[in-house]
């Protein structure tokens, strides 16, 4: 418990799941191998400080032979080798016995039940792709069992793979390539992965782009802007996020339609969008404004590949702050940033997988179904995009010129008023039709007395001269 409190807030379980069945042999007898050092290198890279990170050896329980076999809890990515160095081929029932066979089902979930707890967490998989419980020659169709339980398990939010050519010879195997796995269990682990792609130490390692088995019906397109067609006024550009859509105007110059030429780049690495309908809307906080996105189709669409369209829509003038407003005040003649949301759909998708990526997957996993992995559910027909817009509007400095010349005018109005307030005037009164001289300050009353110190009358004086207010019966009091 003490350690758990101790944890920073972003901490997040790992678990390194490392092949060392029969089929691994050239991996761990090759002396040129590079096997061990690319799995300390990658758990180094995916570590943060207050990780919890757990390596294990996996294979297939039989026998005396445990699988997965938890080498040890690891702090950092030095602790890693010395675990690895010593890890060797797993035997059915000890030191004489056959190698052991691979079981990636039973491996998976031994991680997520005992080593997560069922608590969310990510798993690298470290592994030639051979699938073999039980030494059962009909390795391929195990692996399409795993294939689709990577696809259709719904608790694994996340899928990456990293194919990667790592030709090895051993006395018995030789293989061309490996492949690493990272798993999300939960959906706070498919957020934590994504982070650990994009700060970048991970792809040092791993340096082709990863592919992506799951999801895929999320995040499958993105905008790029080039310009505003009907208007040269509004600029349009991408953020430091390469993801969200900026648009910079004058305030004085906003126009309620934007047309937006851009391209629609394909992010469904390794997939070809072979068809999909193209469907948006601006969402405002709650509010949704249509979005027209011309052609409304893409086709044969490849990976990485971008296609011209334009895009759309009228701007909500009334969520943009007035010139006078409170909002624009406070910026002082600088940009007000509206925060908006392009939610864009693509239905009746269709994916499919390049020939040339087939032909790649077949060089380095021969004999393997090794395509079959990428192959999406068919029930998956449907994806959104969801792309941050952010309006940042210039607005000029005159009105806050002339609001603080307001405030200062006010100001010096205030400060005039009390200097008179203060000063006496002397002015002349006839009190009963005798001649006399009375002082009064502005803003002040006077009551007026004849000579037998009876009261005759008052006198009142605001900004300007005084006024007889008031006069008693019997008496006369007049100014000047």
């Amino acid at each position: 418990m003490g350690a758990a409190w101790l944890a920073p807030a972003c901490a997040v379980q790992q678990a390194f799941l490392v092949q060392n069945s029969g089929w691994m042999e050239p991996f761990y007898t090759d002396p040129d191998s590079q096997f061990k050092p690319l799995i300390a290198a990658v758990a180094g890279a995916a570590a943060s400080p207050g990780d919890k990170l757990t390596l294990l050896a996996f294979s297939q329980t039989s026998g005396t032979n445990v699988s997965p076999l938890a080498l040890g809890e690891i702090g950092t990515a030095g602790a890693v080798m010395p675990s690895l160095a010593a890890l060797g081929l797993a035997r059915k029932g000890g030191p004489n016995s056959a190698l052991a066979d691979t079981d990636f089902q039973e491996a998976i979930g031994s991680v997520i039940r005992t080593t997560f707890g069922a608590r969310p967490g990510i798993i690298w998989i470290f592994t030639n792709n051979k699938n073999s419980p039980g030494n059962d020659p009909a390795t391929a169709a195990r692996n399409l069992d795993f294939y689709r339980m990577l696809h259709l398990e719904p608790s694994i939010t996340r899928t990456l793979v990293f194919p990667l050519k790592m030709p090895v010879q051993g006395k018995k195997f030789a293989a061309r390539g490996l492949m690493v796995y990272a798993l999300a269990y939960g959906k706070e682990a498919g957020d934590e992965l994504n982070k650990i792609l994009a700060n970048g130490r991970l792809s040092a390692i791993l340096t082709r782009q990863p592919a992506r088995l799951k999801p895929v019906d999320q995040d499958g397109v993105r905008i790029v802007p080039e310009s505003i067609l009907n208007t040269p006024d509004i600029k349009a550009s991408i953020g430091r996020d390469q993801r969200t859509l900026v648009l910079d105007v004058e305030a004085s110059k906003l126009v309620p339609a934007v047309r937006l030429k851009a391209s629609l780049e394909n992010l469904f690495y390794p997939y070809l969008i072979g068809h999909a309908g193209v469907q948006g809307t601006l969402r405002v906080g709650q509010r949704t404004v249509p979005l027209e996105v011309t052609p409304a189709n893409i086709d044969n669409l490849a990976p990485g590949e971008r296609k011209s369209i334009e895009v759309n829509f009228k701007l909500p003038l009334e969520e943009v702050p007035s010139a006078w407003s409170r909002q624009s005040m406070a910026a002082m003649g600088k940009q007000v940033t509206i925060p908006m949301t392009v939610e864009l759909g693509l239905s009746d998708q269709q994916l499919a997988l390049p020939d040339s990526f087939k032909a790649e997957m077949a060089e380095l996993f021969p004999g393997d179904p090794i395509s079959d992995v990428f192959v999406p559910p068919a029930s998956v027909r449907v994806s959104m995009t969801r792309v941050p817009l952010l309006v940042r509007v210039q607005y000029p400095m005159l009105p806050v010129l002339v609001v603080i010349g307001a405030v200062f005018a006010f100001v010096a109005a205030l400060l005039g008023l009390l200097l008179l307030s203060s000063r006496s005037t002397r002015y002349a009164v006839h009190v009963d039709g005798v001649r006399r001289q009375v002082v009064l300050k502005p803003f002040r009353s006077l009551v007026i007395q004849d000579g037998e110190g009876n009261p005759v009358g008052t006198l009142r004086r605001g900004v300007g001269g005084p006024q007889v207010s008031s006069v008693l019966p019997g008496h006369t009091l007049t100014l000047g």
